[in-house]
């Protein structure tokens, strides 16, 4: 399993599927890409500075939709969690950017050991 290590800035997302206000899903075919999981427990991390309004949300997909993993993987600041899942498709929603060009944000989801 592949650790997914994202910088997440007005710069490190060209050409990315994300908006010019740095909104948007990003999956394994995005640009920067999320790795898919094999299953099973992992953490969810974020630092740096969160624009105003941002919210990060990993979402892990069952059946044919997205869902989101659960409350602890919701995130308006710095922190993270501690995830299980059996699902291996996830994605990170970025929202909530008004553009202001003030993230400056580091996402690390990898497997705990």
């Amino acid at each position: 399993m592949d650790v997914t290590k994202i910088n997440l800035n007005r710069t490190g997302v060209t050409g990315a599927t994300l908006d010019a206000d740095g909104n948007g899903t990003l999956t394994l075919t995005s640009t920067p890409p999320l790795s898919n999981l094999n299953g099973g427990e992992y953490c969810f991390l974020a630092s740096g500075t969160f624009g105003s309004g941002r919210t990060l949300t990993l979402q892990h997909k069952v059946g044919e939709a997205f869902v989101t993993i659960g409350s602890d993987t919701v995130l308006t600041a710095p922190g993270g969690c501690v995830f299980t899942s059996s699902q291996t498709e996830i994605q990170l929603v970025v929202s909530g950017g008004s553009g202001d060009g003030n993230d400056d944000l580091y996402v690390a989801i990898s497997p705990v050991d």
